[in-house]
C-alpha cells in the first residue's frame, strides 16, 4: 500500500487491532461504530422497558403481540420506501440522523406521559407504529452505507463488530434499566420509574446524531437525466430478487429462521413474569445476561474468515434451537438464564452472518433496496407473529416457545442437506 493509500484511509499499527477488531483500524469505522452506539443502547433498554410496561398495565400476551404488529404493518410500507430513499440519496448518514432525532422525540414524549400519569397502552401502541416506520426507513440506509464505510474486503468484520455493538449493549443495559426501575419502586401497578428510562434512551438517540456528523464517506453521485419514480426504482428491486435465486433463497430462508427463532423474544416479558416468577429486575437481568452469549458469538464471527460462512451460520441456529427448546421447559430462573446465553449465541451467528452472505451477493446498485427488503422481512415477521400472542394466550408460553424450537430445529436439518445453501461462502 503507498504512502498516499495510507494517509487517505488512516491505518494505525496493525499490532493495536488482532483480526477479530480489524475494522477499527479505520478511523472512519471508528465515529461510525460510536454513532451506533446511542442506537444500540437505546433499542436494548427498548427491549426491556416497553414489554414490561404493556405487561405491567394490560396483564396480556395479545396485547405484546398487538405491539409487535403495529410496529411490523407499519413496517410493510416503510422498509421498500426505506430502500429506494437509500438508494437515492446523496448521503446515507444524514437519512440516519434524521431518524435519530425523530425517535429521541418519541422516547421524550412517552417518558412525559409517564412522568404526567397518562401513559396508556394505546400510547405506546401508537410510539410502536412511529418507532416502526423510523426504523424501516433507515436501517436500510444503515445496513448499506456499512459497505460503503469499510468495504467489501471488511464487512464481515464490520457487520460482526456492530453486532458485537448491540450485544455488549444488551449485556449492560436491560439489566441496568430493570433495576433502576426496581430500585425507584416500580412494579405491581407502579410504571413512574420508567420516566427516567425513557429520559435516558431520549438523551442516547441525540448522542448518535452528533458523532455521525464525523463519519466521512463519499457523497453518492448525481444520476444524469430523469429519476425515475420510487415506485418504478421499487419495482426494480424485487425483479432483482426475483431473477436472482441465491439472494431469493438467503431471503427466503432467513425469514423462516428468523421466524421461529424470535418468538420467545415477544413472549419474554409475560414467560418471565408468569413461568419463572420474575420481577422487573429479574427480567432486565435475564434480556442482559443472554447478551453475554450473543456478544462471545458476533466476536467469534468477527474473527472468522471469508469461507464456510453458510455452514457456521447453521451450525449456530441448530445450537440456538436445542437450547431454545430446553428454554421452553425450563421453571427454574438460572437455569432459564443459562440457556438464554446459549441462545444469544446462536443468534449472534444467525444475525451477522445472514446479513453478510446477503450482503457479499448483492449488486451494488441494489444493495438499499435488497436491504431494505431483508427489513421487510421482520415487518412480515412482525405481523406473522402476532398469532403465536394469542396461542399463547390459550395454550401457554412453554407450549408455544417449545413448537418453534422444534420448528426450527427441522428447518436447519432440511436446509444441511441442502447443498446451494449449505455450501455458500
Amino acid at each position: 500500500m503507498s504512502d498516499s493509500e495510507l494517509d487517505a484511509v488512516d491505518v494505525v499499527p496493525q499490532s493495536r487491532w488482532p483480526r477479530t477488531f480489524e475494522a477499527f483500524r479505520d478511523t472512519n469505522y471508528r465515529w461510525f461504530f460510536s454513532a451506533l452506539v446511542g442506537n444500540f443502547a437505546s433499542m436494548n433498554i427498548q427491549m426491556f422497558v416497553r414489554g414490561w410496561l404493556v405487561y405491567e398495565i394490560t396483564g396480556s400476551y395479545e396485547k405484546l403481540g398487538w405491539m409487535s404488529a403495529a410496529g411490523g404493518l407499519i413496517g410493510l410500507v416503510a422498509a421498500p420506501i426505506g430502500g429506494v430513499v437509500a438508494d437515492r440519496v446523496r448521503q446515507k448518514k444524514h437519512v440516519i440522523q434524521i431518524a435519530q432525532l425523530l425517535n429521541a422525540f418519541i422516547a421524550g414524549v412517552v417518558g412525559l406521559l409517564i412522568a404526567l400519569g397518562e401513559l396508556l397502552f394505546i400510547h405506546l401502541l401508537i410510539a410502536a407504529v412511529f418507532q416502526g416506520l423510523v426504523m424501516n426507513i433507515m436501517m436500510p440506509a444503515r445496513q448499506a452505507l456499512t459497505k460503503e464505510v469499510v468495504g467489501l474486503e471488511r464487512l464481515t468484520n464490520a457487520i460482526a463488530l456492530s453486532t458485537s455493538g448491540m450485544n455488549a449493549a444488551r449485556l449492560l443495559l436491560p439489566g441496568l434499566a430493570g433495576f433502576m426501575v426496581a430500585a425507584l419502586g416500580g412494579g405491581n401497578g407502579n410504571i413512574d420509574p420508567a420516566k427516567w428510562v425513557y429520559l435516558v434512551m431520549t438523551l442516547l438517540y441525540l448522542s448518535s446524531v452528533i458523532l455521525m456528523f464525523k463519519v466521512m464517506v463519499d457523497d453518492r453521485p448525481i444520476r444524469l437525466g430523469a429519476t425515475p419514480p420510487m415506485l418504478t426504482e421499487l419495482r426494480h428491486g424485487f425483479e432483482y430478487v426475483l431473477r436472482t435465486p441465491t439472494i431469493l433463497m438467503l431471503l427466503i430462508c432467513n425469514f423462516a429462521m428468523v421466524f421461529f427463532s424470535l418468538t420467545y423474544f415477544m413472549l419474554l416479558p409475560g414467560f418471565a413474569k408468569d413461568v419463572l416468577n420474575a420481577g422487573p429486575a429479574d427480567l432486565g437481568l435475564l434480556i442482559s445476561i443472554s447478551g453475554i452469549g450473543s456478544l462471545v458469538g458476533s466476536l467469534l464471527v468477527a474473527s472468522m474468515l471469508n469461507r464456510q460462512r453458510a455452514k457456521t451460520l447453521l451450525a449456530g441456529t441448530m445450537l440456538l434451537g436445542v437450547a431454545l427448546l430446553g428454554f421452553a421447559w425450563s421453571t427454574n430462573f438460572w437455569l432459564s438464564v443459562f440457556l438464554l446465553t446459549i441462545v444469544g449465541f446462536g443468534q449472534a451467528a444467525r444475525m451477522s452472518l445472514s446479513n453478510v452472505l446477503i450482503q457479499s451477493y448483492v449488486e451494488d446498485e441494489f444493495r438499499g433496496r435488497v436491504m431494505s427488503i431483508y427489513m421487510l422481512e421482520m415487518s412480515v415477521l412482525a405481523v406473522a407473529i402476532y398469532p403465536i400472542s394469542v396461542l399463547a394466550d390459550r395454550i401457554g408460553p412453554q407450549l408455544t416457545v417449545g413448537l418453534s424450537a422444534i420448528c426450527l430445529i427441522l428447518l436447519i436439518v432440511g436446509l444441511w442437506f441442502f447443498p446451494r445453501y449449505r455450501d455458500l461462502d
